[in-house]
């Protein structure tokens, strides 16, 4: 009797996963504080092949970042924000992951730093200096000195003159403030002010 063998042969489709996006850090529901620079660790499963792009962005306008981790972002108010991680994959699928973090105004005085003259003309000037959380800008200044405002008043301090206050609404950590209509052939003595 002859019998007869028969072989099948098959390709076995692999099930394609979902492409999926986690944001391990920071958490949702973790507590922040203004200026305060908060960690971006990503990460994404399935999809085709590799990642071609991890993108960070913010929900209160922030300026977004790349990369799946190593980045950071401070933000510059008081309020939730919702941090947002969008991947995709070789194959040009999509997917995005948000959580919220709530951000908390600083109480912290800002600490003032690296002042300087710059830009200087018989009648004008820049001032400028660092701190090291956003704050508004203001410079009060005369031709007298006050090497001591202890007990002196706010706002002004005893200075005559105050420029107005800038980077209220976005506060910054690089501050400028320039001075104009200044008389010629005069000293002047000046202070920075800069507010949380």
């Amino acid at each position: 009797m002859l019998g007869a063998l028969i072989l099948a042969f098959g390709l076995v489709a692999s099930a394609q996963t979902t492409l999926t996006a986690s944001i391990n850090t920071p958490t949702s529901g973790t507590s922040y504080n203004v200026g305060q620079a908060i960690s971006l660790v990503g990460s994404a499963t399935g999809g085709t092949g590799s990642y071609t792009s991890f993108v960070w962005s913010f929900s209160d306008g922030t300026t977004s970042v790349t990369g799946a981790n190593g980045q950071v972002v401070t933000f510059a108010s008081a309020g939730t924000k919702t941090i947002t991680l969008r991947v995709t994959d070789s194959d040009g699928a999509k997917t995005a992951v948000s959580v919220n973090v709530t951000v908390a105004g600083n109480s912290t005085k800002p600490v003032i730093s690296n002042i300087k003259a710059i830009d200087v003309t018989t009648n004008s000037v820049t001032i400028t200096w660092d701190t090291n959380i956003p704050a508004s800008s203001r410079v009060i200044y005369d031709s007298a000195s006050h090497p001591d405002i202890s007990g002196a008043e706010a706002p002004n301090f005893g200075y005559v003159v105050s420029t107005p206050e800038t980077d209220v609404e976005t506060k910054v950590t690089s501050h400028s403030v320039s001075i104009t209509n200044l008389s010629a052939s005069t000293k002047y003595y000046f202070r920075v002010i800069s507010q949380s």
